[in-house]
């Protein structure tokens, strides 16, 4: 195991955290999946709703007179929904603790609390369109992933884990400019969901077909004819040689391992939705000043086509963009605490 999955390992996801988005609504599928990995890891889990009303709010303040009761009441309100909610989950053997704040947006609101608490993976039901349609990934959905800074998975399906398969896509060459140890994450926080549930684990690389990995190369662009097949046999070695090792670092099997040629954008998709993955792990990657992850246009395309819920991994070292105070709670001079439950 890697340094970084070890101390994974050591953390033992003592804490997993449920962003609920309504404190009155929870899917028995939802609940049931999300009951499963907590009572699976020996976590605690913590049901988080961010009550935010987007009608209290005024320029970015709230409205002085009437506001701080407003959002009193919409935060006892949402509390005994949410209390509500706690006993499903205990019936389901999960042990639970519910909290609800006012904050704004929904998603600074919920990495906030995972700054509090410091959960070992967040869980956020994702939105869908409707039983007929495509799923797809709302703003909140997106915000999450460039900013939480723990692992992050999204439920997208209406499938229970009954023995899941988890995929995790790595990319060991960094074709798409990821840091190695994101890699290693990847197939520890994967592994870490998979042993629990005692699902199939199964590491996927997209391998830059050789033509076009030819002409990216000028080396290789002028190859004479009779090397252009020696050397796309090398090729074809030394990156299934990459992914191997990789695999071997985590204890996989040669079956857990697959390597398709291909973009990636459609080749992860593919693969996943012909096995029916229950859950994909990726990355995502630090590229802007204002500290962001970004999974990259190759990871966007995959993630709207595929059909399983999603893991999504920051690399080591990342840090959140979002303030631990919030910029949307302060009424003239009112202390900012006091609007926050």
């Amino acid at each position: 195991m890697h340094p970084e999955g070890e101390e994974l390992r050591k953390m033992n996801w003592s804490t997993v955290m449920f962003a609920v988005p309504s404190a009155h609504e929870i899917g028995l599928v939802e609940a049931d999946k999300v009951a499963r990995i907590a009572t699976a890891l020996g976590a605690q889990l913590e049901l988080f709703h961010c009550a935010s009303n987007v009608d209290t709010l005024r320029s970015g303040q709230f409205v002085p007179a009437k506001a701080p009761e407003d959002i009193r009441q919409l935060v006892l309100d949402a509390r005994r929904g949410l209390e509500r909610a706690a006993e499903r989950f205990r019936a389901l053997g999960a042990q639970v603790r519910a909290s609800v704040r006012w904050d704004y947006p929904v998603h600074e609101g919920i990495v906030r609390q995972v700054l509090r608490h410091r959960p070992r993976l967040l869980i956020a039901q994702s939105s869908r369109r409707g039983p007929l349609e495509r799923l797809f990934l709302s703003n909140t959905d997106w915000k999450l992933i460039e900013t939480c800074p723990c692992p992050l998975l999204l439920l997208r399906t209406d499938h229970r884990y009954s023995q899941p398969l988890v995929i995790a896509a790595v990319d060991p060459g960094h074709a798409h400019d990821k840091p190695a140890a994101l890699d290693e994450l990847i197939l520890d926080s994967a592994a870490l969901l998979s042993d629990a549930l005692a699902g199939k684990l199964v590491a996927f690389h997209a391998r830059t077909p050789w033509d076009e990995a030819a002409r990216m190369d000028p080396e290789l662009r002028d190859l004479p004819e009779y090397r252009d097949e020696e050397v796309h046999r090398a090729y074809l070695a030394r990156v299934q040689e990459k992914v191997q090792e990789l695999a071997q670092r985590h204890a996989l099997a040669a079956e857990q391992v697959h390597i398709e040629d291909g973009p990636a954008a459609e080749t992860l998709p593919r693969y996943a939705n012909r096995h029916k993955a229950d859950i994909v792990a990726m990355g995502a990657v630090s590229r802007s000043r204002l500290r962001r992850a970004l999974i990259g246009h190759t990871a966007e395309r995959a993630l709207d086509a595929l059909e399983s819920d999603v893991l999504i991994v920051k690399p080591p070292g990342f840090r959140t963009p979002v303030g631990r105070q919030s910029h949307a709670v302060a009424s003239g001079s009112e202390p900012r605490p006091r609007l926050m439950w």
